[in-house]
């Protein structure tokens, strides 16, 4: 959850985000100490919840929630301040609390788990990227439809392989028979392995490639959008996707191409 602490005075708003962390751990946490910065960062960019001081210099807590309600409807604003004066003002803008300082870690847990707009879990998990990978014609990978890109050229037929192997853990000896058709290429094999791991790491989908104990294959094929899979799960629906060749650019791939052509041939 993202969370916007408000407070003209830095202490107090050091030890109210430390009071959030303490609950939630995973917390995203912006403290500012100036309303009218905060007014220009909470108009454009959404937060889950606001805890917000009311006099300030500037703008006072309660303008800035009247104004930050009109772009994001469903913020939840909790007030965290020394008067009880503005205590009717804040509720009639929907307000889930109003805390009087000090707070303390009890108030602050009761506030998050009653708040008045509940974070849908969907909401709160970042969007997956999108993996599409296609194997009918040459071999490429997409993240977010843009192309992935590699350190290395073998690196991208590593993915090949594996790929093709859909799921079957393979080992370094495998791979290195595989990539160079000999022996001698350990050290090589270990960079395209770390290339591999570091760009789907960098992409937000490093989960994809299973690796441990000397062994590397694919995980999670439910993110992955892939015409081979497709042909796998369902051969009649698979063949209208295949025009010709099987990852055309990899010379291993030749027999699998050939099975795939028997298959539409022989119907």
């Amino acid at each position: 959850m993202k969370y916007l602490v408000l407070d003209d005075e830095i202490i107090a708003a050091d030890y109210l985000a430390a009071l959030i962390q303490e609950i939630d751990e995973k917390a995203e946490i912006l403290t500012i100490n100036n309303s009218i910065q905060a007014l220009k960062i909470a108009t454009q960019e959404q937060f889950d919840v606001c805890f917000i001081d009311i006099q300030m210099p500037g703008i006072n807590g309660v303008e800035f929630a009247e104004e930050v309600k009109k772009t994001y409807h469903k913020t939840n604003f909790i007030f965290v301040t020394g008067y009880v004066d503005y205590m009717g003002e804040a509720f009639k803008l929907d307000a889930s609390d109003y805390i009087v300082k000090p707070a303390n870690v009890s108030q602050i847990r009761h506030a998050l788990e009653n708040l008045r707009y509940t974070i849908q879990e969907e909401e709160i998990e970042k969007k997956k990227p999108y993996i599409k990978i296609t194997c009918f014609g040459n071999f490429e990978v997409f993240v977010d439809d843009k192309p992935v890109k590699f350190k290395f050229d073998k690196t991208k037929e590593l993915l090949a392989y594996l790929i093709h192997k859909k799921g079957t853990r393979c080992t370094s000896k495998e791979i290195i028979a595989i990539l160079w058709e000999e022996d001698g290429h350990n050290s090589y094999y270990r960079m395209l392995k770390k290339d591999l791991q570091d760009v789907f790491k960098k992409l937000d989908c490093g989960e994809i490639i299973y690796s441990e104990r000397g062994q590397i294959g694919m995980a999670h094929f439910e993110l992955i959008d892939c015409d081979y899979f497709k042909w796998i799960e369902d051969r009649f629906e698979g063949q209208k996707l295949y025009h010709g060749e099987y990852m055309a650019q990899y010379s291993w791939a030749e027999e699998v191409n050939a099975l795939i052509e028997m298959e539409k041939y022989n119907k």
